[in-house]
């Protein structure tokens, strides 16, 4: 084994980044490939190895990106990602020497040691790689808020970006949210009269329409949504929100359902007679059901408030959903209304035949391929007030009078005139609420049907019922009874469910803007 005794003590020695990062690298590519090795003696031919190799490149690729650009870092970020790399570095150098223990003289592997004392070091660090690449995908969207360009064309990590999907979409949409928005969106716009409302879909609990349309070929979308944005036209200026749904369609274009959790849209379409926006949005090609809104199965009286898929499943679909919102804030914008309504949820394993290309024709899935037995994948929606963040783009401090909205903002937005502007952290503060009826597989909000109307749902509320109906009526301090009752549901509720990390994540959701909302004075974090 090359280089194993060649001593490690680099991972406790100060030197400067880019070493580090190729020394990271270079122990890296070889803790993968004995991994492979070892996987190999056992004869183990699984998908694992594979996926192995697929999370270390996105990792290699970052960790060389870091190493070439460092000298423009935020000193604390670089400060960060060299500690991180210290870290890994460390778990590298101690797989490595376990390893090497366990290979004989003439490089055969000691089957008996390696089960006893090798097998689960290996297989801990092999495990954890995924968190490795959160880590620093969490890095790049710092760097992204600095407005440093992540990858320049010819340098070493533009050749591994290929490899890695988020260096790859966060460098995209780094472009496009660049781009002036008197520039064209795409260059085949769609047409209304390719879109007649006619034929429109709407979605139980969800605020987007369906539109099924012939498709040219069997790997073509077959379905797609339509995003509605409506203005006044006597009392809003049509011309700056025509440049806000030019400029969220032009970087929505980018999107990847699979890796951020966002539709890619195909344009959009003005409807001046109605008053209208709307932003087309393309479903996956193998989407053959509609879509659901969360709303729809939280609130599902087929499934009772039983799950009968499992909490890892739950806890990736909370990542994919956070992952679209981490995504929408790297791209310079704020969602503005983060809530079941505005997340759909895609069929878990999607198929498509390709015999059939007819609009509309929408297969029947088995019971057990469906909610509540399969959670499936969140995509984000509901883009009717997304903003831009920036100076130039900054809006009203319009709030809202509706309730079950409220309860998905920070106390510091409601009202007809919110106290604050509108920023980051308020999205943030609306995905920690929905945290929490996902980790419960709860609805906050119910619909009654001898009412005809929305109502609180009394088993998640309980005595802060009152705080709500507060909101109803726009009581003075009931928004910061909604907001304590979320943060005792955090601590008392959710762990039972999903675990204590899962809790701290959602309280850094709801503390995340400080007391009596305070303000960022920073302009790029404001609506």
């Amino acid at each position: 084994m090359a280089g194993v005794d060649v001593a490690l003590g680099i991972a406790g020695i100060g030197v400067a980044l880019p070493a580090l990062a190729e020394t990271v690298v270079r122990y890296g590519r070889s803790v993968v490939s004995k991994y492979s090795t070892f996987k190999d003696s056992q004869g183990e031919h699984d998908t694992q190895k594979l996926l192995v190799k697929l999370h270390w490149d996105e990792i290699q690729a970052t960790i060389l990106f870091f190493a070439t650009s460092c000298d423009r870092f935020d000193p604390t970020v670089r400060d960060l990602v060299e500690a991180h790399l210290q870290t890994l570095l460390k778990k590298f150098e101690v797989v490595i020497l376990n390893l090497h223990k366990n290979l004989r003289p003439d490089n055969e592997i000691r089957r008996l040691r390696y089960a006893v004392f090798g097998k689960h070091i290996l297989d801990d660090l092999i495990n954890d790689l995924e968190k490795w690449q959160t880590r620093f995908l969490q890095y790049l969207q710092l760097i992204t808020f600095t407005g440093h360009r992540l990858i320049d064309p010819g340098s070493p990590a533009a050749v591994l970006a290929e490899k890695a999907p988020p260096l790859k979409a966060f460098t995209r949409l780094q472009d496009l949210a660049a781009i002036d928005p008197g520039h064209n969106v795409v260059p085949n716009p769609p047409k209304e009269s390719d879109y007649p409302d006619s034929l429109s879909i709407s979605l139980r609990c969800c605020n987007v329409f369906v539109f099924p349309r012939p498709s040219t070929s069997p790997s073509a979308p077959t379905i797609d949504l339509l995003d509605r944005r409506y203005y006044d036209k006597d009392q809003d200026n049509v011309d700056y929100i025509r440049q806000i749904v030019r400029q969220t369609a032009r970087i929505l274009s980018a999107a990847d359902p699979e890796a951020m959790g966002i539709l890619p849209c195909r344009g959009f379409i003005h409807r001046p007679h109605l008053g209208r926006f709307d932003l087309v949005l393309s479903l996956p090609s193998t989407t053959t059901t509609y879509p659901r809104s969360l709303r729809d199965l939280l609130t599902d009286p087929l499934h009772g408030g039983h799950a009968s898929h499992s909490l890892t499943e739950r806890l990736f679909f909370a990542k994919r959903l956070a992952q679209a919102v981490f995504y929408m804030h790297t791209s310079k914008l704020v969602h503005k209304n983060i809530r079941p309504e505005s997340i759909l949820v895609l069929p878990a394993a999607p198929s498509i035949s390709s015999g059939d290309s007819s609009a509309g024709r929408i297969k029947r899935q088995s019971k057990k391929s469906v909610f509540p037995y399969v959670l499936g994948r969140p995509v984000l929606v509901g883009f009717d007030n997304v903003r831009q963040v920036g100076l130039d783009w900054a809006s009203k401090r319009n709030g809202t009078l509706s309730w079950e909205e409220d309860i998905y903002q920070h106390p510091s937005r409601h009202g007809a005139t919110a106290a604050r502007y509108y920023s980051v952290q308020h999205d943030v503060y609306s995905l920690g609420v929905v945290l929490i009826e996902i980790a419960l597989l709860q609805s906050f909000v119910v619909f009654d049907e001898e009412l005809d109307d929305f109502r609180p749902n009394v088993a998640l509320w309980g005595k802060a019922l009152p705080s709500v109906e507060g909101l109803k009526n726009g009581e003075s301090g009931a928004g910061e009874g909604v907001m304590a009752h979320l943060e005792k549901l955090a601590k008392l509720e959710v762990p039972v469910v999903m675990g204590d990390k899962y809790r701290k994540v959602i309280l850094s959701c709801l503390d995340g803007i400080g007391e009596q909302g305070e303000e960022t004075d920073d302009v790029e974090l404001r609506d």
